[in-house]
């Protein structure tokens, strides 16, 4: 994930996107706060590494041009040269250096940003007869949650698995009061989803750096329920 992460990173700061993809990559930098954090820290790690490594990569490209040279004139052989771009050295390690610097700044090893993998949503499949929902499921897969919010709430929210997608397109929207207020009405019942609204409510108070609210509902999570491993991962992680 933090490898494609970097990917569109660099993609966007060397202009490499279509029009949608930027358009996107700006609407979600703009409705996301730790992904504008983790962009600013990239781009001051990429610039830093650039001017500090670019003379030094020069010198080593010239040393290595005289070497080889000598090397192979003495093999009376045609020198082959390999011309190693500095952006190469700054783009690795500037993602080493993010990685180290957003790992020592968080309160844990994992964050939000570790899970917002969201699956997709598929409810509009057995009934095309909400338009309203149509978009909402498939603004929701594209992750552009903040329309999704939109076309949500045009229709009637009161499925489980509706309510489920719902709140997490709050949760990324920042929403978070009104995300959770929908998460523990799914809590409350025995759907299928129960236990993925109650992991939904740890992430969105991990999300909001509430690392307290987040083990308590954690520890709610049974051993029988598919999002046990990954909540006793992130207790581990926490505590």
């Amino acid at each position: 994930m933090n490898e494609e992460l970097y990917i569109g990173f660099e993609n966007y700061l060397n202009d490499e996107m279509t029009a949608s993809e930027k358009i996107e990559f700006e609407e979600n930098l703009q409705n996301d706060k730790q992904l504008q954090e983790k962009f600013e820290l990239y781009k001051q790690t990429t610039r830093f590494l650039e001017a500090k490594f670019s003379s030094e990569t020069a010198d080593f490209n010239q040393n290595l041009s005289t070497i080889s040279q000598k090397y192979f004139s003495d093999k009376n052989l045609k020198p082959k040269v390999i011309s190693l771009k500095p952006w190469y050295f700054a783009v690795a390690a500037s993602v080493a250096i993010v990685f180290c610097a957003w790992f020592f700044t968080q309160n844990s090893n994992l964050s939000y940003g570790d899970f917002d993998d969201h699956e997709n949503a598929y409810f509009m499949e057995r009934s095309n007869s909400d338009t309203d929902l149509k978009e909402a499921q498939d603004s929701f897969n594209k992750r552009d949650y903040k329309n999704a919010v939109i076309s949500f709430e045009k229709t009637r929210i009161t499925a489980p698995e509706t309510k489920y997608f719902y709140a997490i397109a709050l949760i990324e929207t920042d929403r978070y009061s009104k995300a959770e207020t929908v998460l523990k009405s799914i809590e409350e019942g025995n759907s299928i989803y129960k236990f993925k609204a109650i992991w939904y409510l740890a992430l969105s108070n991990l999300k909001q750096e509430k690392i307290e609210e987040t083990k308590k509902y954690l520890k709610l999570i049974p051993e029988d329920a598919e999002e046990y491993e990954k909540a006793q991962n992130l207790l581990d992680n926490l505590n």
